[in-house]
């Protein structure tokens, strides 16, 4: 992950977080004024009672938002376009909600490539047949990566 993006996380969350060396002098992203942004909007987030946010006790629902997941789609045409292929772009989120979310909103254009742990949370839902079906598009990975304090990230490897 970016050093710019690590550090955040350290600060915050996980002060023992080491940046690989090879992250060190990564360019700058093309097409984008900086390599991290925030985007604030104020579209409110979706009632999924399919299930519960087991990382958010206080919740009767996972977090989804499908703005969010428009967003992301069009961020990753943005980056297409700015030379980036799929298959070097991760989409993380910390909400299972949302990250089925964005593999519905996301499969339109891309296979979405979910981990093992995130694809058996899906399956265990009930959001997810057993015996996904392989879709020959461009490759996007996407994965939960806990209860981090912002909604969702687009890393780019390279």
């Amino acid at each position: 992950m970016r050093p710019e993006i690590s550090a955040l996380i350290r600060e915050l969350t996980y002060p023992e977080l080491v940046d690989a060396p090879s992250t060190e002098s990564r360019p700058d992203i093309q097409g984008l004024c900086d390599n991290i942004i925030f985007i604030n909007h104020d579209h409110p987030e979706d009632e999924d009672a399919r299930l519960a946010d087991q990382k958010d006790l206080g919740s009767k629902t996972s977090k989804r938002n499908t703005h969010e997941a428009q967003m992301v789609l069009r961020i990753v045409r943005y980056l297409a376009q700015n030379g980036y292929k799929s298959e070097k772009l991760v989409v993380l989120t910390p909400y299972l909600g949302q990250l089925n979310n964005l593999q519905d909103v996301l499969k339109s254009e891309n296979d979405p490539v979910l981990n093992d742990l995130d694809s058996f949370d899906l399956v265990k839902a009930g959001l997810m047949p057993p015996a996904a079906a392989k879709i020959a598009k461009k490759p996007l990975r996407l994965a939960t990566i806990g209860a981090l304090p912002f909604r969702f990230s687009l890393r780019i490897r390279g």
